[in-house]
């Protein structure tokens, strides 16, 4: 290569830095819009508007929360993938982003290469719940129920190929049990069946059914995690109760469409970083079930590759498949 052709590249690889940095100091220019792709009131949804209410005022522009719930997630994703004003963000959690690369049909988008990790949101204890009236107390008596009457229980999720379905097929086969899965379009869909005595269970993620359980219209047996919940220490996870190595961790974390600058990620990392260090934030979503977590973007991405890798084992011994 010539001395001018390397002093070229030099001088456009400098203006692509100097562009870069601009687009990135005058960002943002106009309201930002984070994407859910669950409905309204769902615990996903809650964590995006405790986010917005606060990261507005710190980046001086309004940020709204946009729900686009359907396919398991998909197409909010979708959408947030194919959009191309540098304002549209993605608070997306496991179903559409780690679990539905492995089931069949794929989704449109390739989470590696059309989205870029920004930050992990928090993480949510994912609970086993059932119906009140349901003659157990344990997940040993649900498990003995369920062997003695195959078929009788039915078990609702937010949708084929979300964590909650993939929770319960993963328990089902680690159990020996056969109940019906029964799916409905997001969180507070299927925690209102329960509610109303149209299922017998499900897994959830705990701010969707904190409500039922003052109510006294569920009972929790134990959560799916990998460790005991801060906001619910006396429940023992599946993994204490003989289902060693269960865990299926509900999380959020929020995502930009791959051709975003680098610089409007870390400066989006930073900003939501402080808005969840933020004591009053933190409250909030502990109220609601949710514990904060953070971290870079590298660190995010590193679970989103990992937990793919994971569920990908999982679906192929489960046999899960969309229709």
């Amino acid at each position: 290569m010539s001395a001018m052709m390397r002093f070229i590249l030099l001088a456009l690889c400098s203006a692509f830095a100097i562009n870069n940095a601009q687009a990135a100091e005058a960002w943002p220019s106009r309201t930002v819009r984070f994407v859910v792709p669950t409905p309204a009131g769902s615990s996903v949804d809650i964590v995006a508007r405790v986010v917005a209410e606060k990261l507005g005022p710190m980046i001086g522009q309004a940020v709204i929360v946009d729900n686009k719930p359907g396919a398991g997630g998909t197409i909010g994703v979708d959408a947030v993938v194919n959009a191309h004003d540098g304002h549209t963000f993605l608070l997306g959690y496991n179903g559409p982003l780690t679990v539905a690369p492995s089931l069949s049909p794929k989704p449109p988008y390739e989470v590696s290469r059309d989205l870029v990790a920004i930050i992990l949101a928090v993480t949510q204890p994912n609970v086993l719940a059932v119906r009140a009236d349901l003659n157990v107390n344990s997940v040993k008596e649900l498990v003995a129920l369920a062997k003695s009457k195959p078929g009788f229980l039915d078990y609702a999720s937010v949708g084929i190929g979300s964590l909650s379905n993939l929770s319960m097929e993963l328990f089902k086969m680690k159990s020996g049990t056969f109940m019906v899965h029964i799916p409905y379009n997001g969180g507070p869909a299927a925690t209102l069946a329960l509610s109303k005595g149209e299922v017998h269970l499900l897994f959830a993620a705990l701010s969707n059914v904190q409500p039922l359980i003052k109510t006294g219209k569920i009972k929790l047996l134990a959560v799916s995690n990998g460790k005991r919940s801060v906001a619910m220490p006396e429940l023992p996870t599946l993994a204490e109760l003989g289902y060693p190595g269960f865990d299926a961790t509900t999380w959020n974390g929020f995502l930009a469409p791959a051709h975003t600058p680098p610089e409007v990620v870390q400066r989006l990392n930073k900003a939501i970083a402080q808005v969840l260090a933020m004591p009053e934030v933190q409250q909030r979503l502990r109220a609601a079930g949710a514990e904060t977590a953070g971290g870079t973007p590298e660190q995010f991405a590193a679970l989103l590759k990992n937990e793919t890798a994971a569920w990908a084992s999982v679906i192929a011994r489960t046999g899960i498949k969309l229709d």
